[in-house]
């Protein structure tokens, strides 16, 4: 791994399947947005660099990325995650800047609760064809994509294994367009995700150069230190299958569409979102168009077999968010009620920032998530593979009615 001097850096030893991780002290820290609401949690050492009414813009280190992790996942009010912003305020702070100039760069990130789509008009017009593809469904090919990504040791973003994850994933998915004839309208691609060992994965589906369907999950998985066994098997190994799921499937279909889809397995979630903030930055750079997102991160987990699929309602798109609704009574045809999950609490939020539609539905409600993610015990065992069947459906159902059959 290739780290600038002013960033944090690591050392990996491996040893006996485990990596161990030792932590240098950096001449600069990690630079963190996020609510005070989370802010005002940590023990650990930090310093402020910037404040607004809603959001501060931190300094602190490594143990402090892992108590924001931590404060994350042991919420009891909505409050959110973060995002690791060390790039751009180290670009933005290059030369001396003033008080006022400091206050813009944060407000950038002061996003609203919600947003509407005022051109866009959403309805069911591909039954047929959905219905169609729903019974191409195979589940077990999710529970054997999810053995595999669980036998990994960890999907740390900065570790070997977190690399060899997403390499896995690229070739299944290259793989399959082969297998499938698409290797003429297929391209499977990485994208760098700077300080980060661990590349995002891009799969377009189509030809088309108009506004294109974003579906999602993250790649990478961690635990409490950053050490040990991370199998991720929910967080957010659920999500990608079901992504591998969703495209397998469209893949298989011999079904063409208007609109280009693309399928996008994000690097580094877990450490501030930073490796969807890279795609989003790379698609808005090359002015690739983006009609609507949806994020799936934890399908897996249904409590007490609730088969309900919960709608985020608070940093979303509304219209896109209430489509979902529909498509989940016309095709799932499971209960779906609305949840939050605050401030930056995954991929979704680099679209939603940058000024897209996005959307995300999950397994659960806030409060009743799975107790056992970010530990050793994220395993398969407590997952409903029925569960992730239903948001397969969904994410079938979100690309079909939205990038259009050709051959309708």
């Amino acid at each position: 791994m290739s780290w600038k001097n002013n960033f944090i850096f690591c050392i990996f030893i491996l040893l006996g399947g485990f990596s161990f991780i030792t932590y240098a002290a950096p001449a600069e820290k990690t630079i963190i947005v996020a609510r005070h609401c989370l802010i005002k949690r940590m023990t650990h050492p930090y310093s402020t660099l910037i404040e607004n009414q809603n959001l501060s813009l931190i300094a602190t280190d490594i143990r402090g990325i892992q108590q924001l992790i931590n404060l994350k996942q042991h919420q009891k009010k909505v409050c959110g995650g973060f995002i690791d912003v060390t790039e751009e305020w180290h670009q933005f702070t290059i030369k001396p800047v003033s008080e006022s100039k400091k206050k813009l760069f944060l407000k950038q990130y002061d996003m609203p609760i919600h947003t509407s789509s005022e051109t866009a008009h959403y309805s069911i017009k591909y039954e047929p064809q959905v219905n169609q593809l729903l019974h191409q469904i195979n589940p077990q090919n999710m529970w054997n994509n999810l053995t595999t990504l669980t036998n990994f040791q960890d999907r740390f973003a900065f570790s070997e294994n977190g690399v060899d994850a997403a390499k896995w994933i690229k070739n299944q998915v290259e793989t399959i367009a082969k297998q499938t004839n698409h290797d003429n309208d297929v391209t499977v691609y990485f994208i760098d995700t700077g300080r980060f060992r661990q590349p995002s994965v891009v799969a377009k589906f189509g030809n088309e150069d108009g506004p294109g369907i974003v579906i999602g999950g993250h790649i990478d998985s961690i635990v409490k230190d950053f050490f040990g066994r991370s199998p991720g098997a929910d967080d957010d190994g659920s999500g990608t299958v079901t992504v591998m799921e969703v495209a397998r499937t469209l893949l298989t279909s011999g079904m063409r569409f208007k609109k280009p889809i693309y399928f996008i397995w994000y690097a580094a979630e877990e450490m501030g979102l930073v490796g969807s903030k890279v795609v989003v930055s790379e698609f808005q750079k090359k002015r690739i168009p983006i009609e609507a997102i949806i994020q799936l991160d934890l399908t897996g987990y249904a409590p007490k077999n609730d088969s309900t699929i919960w709608l985020i309602n608070d940093f979303v798109n509304v219209d896109l968010t209430t489509y979902l609704k529909l498509l989940i009574h016309t095709y799932v045809k499971q209960p779906s009620k609305d949840t939050q999950c605050g401030y930056a609490c995954s991929d979704h939020a680099s679209w939603y920032k940058a000024g897209f539609a996005a959307s995300m539905p999950v397994e659960a409600a806030f409060g009743k998530e799975d107790p056992y993610i970010h530990t050793e015990h994220d395993t398969m065992d407590i997952l409903s593979l029925n569960h992730m069947t239903d948001f397969v459906k969904l994410g079938i159902a979100f690309a079909v009615e939205l990038a259009e059959p050709t051959n309708a």
